[in-house]
């Protein structure tokens, strides 16, 4: 059975931020943002569990082309995108978000 994809507010929201600040400094940019994101999604929609828990409930992955940190919970039928946060975040607000 083939798991449903999630995406939170708060990471749709994570999402739109990076897409402008891409688009804002090369137009054409912000889609290849959108498009490194969508390969992530479906390689965690192939294999949810190929990515370690970075906190008890919440796992990690990273794309491959820019320095977003993506994290998701996995739930039975679902997997919640929670966030997607620059590599560069103190951890400290990371940790804030995913509370």
């Amino acid at each position: 059975m083939k798991l449903a994809l999630i995406i939170e507010p708060a990471a749709e929201e994570d999402i739109f931020i990076g897409y402008q600040w891409y688009e804002e400094r090369q137009f054409g940019l912000g889609t290849k943002f959108l498009e490194a994101l969508e390969t992530l999604f479906d390689q965690i929609l192939e294999n949810p569990r190929l990515y370690l828990e970075s906190i008890p409930g919440v796992r990690r992955s990273v794309t491959r082309t820019f320095p977003y940190l993506v994290f998701y919970a996995l739930e039975r039928k679902a997997i919640h995108i929670l966030a997607i946060i620059h590599a560069a975040q103190d951890p400290e607000y990371i940790e804030e978000r995913l509370h």
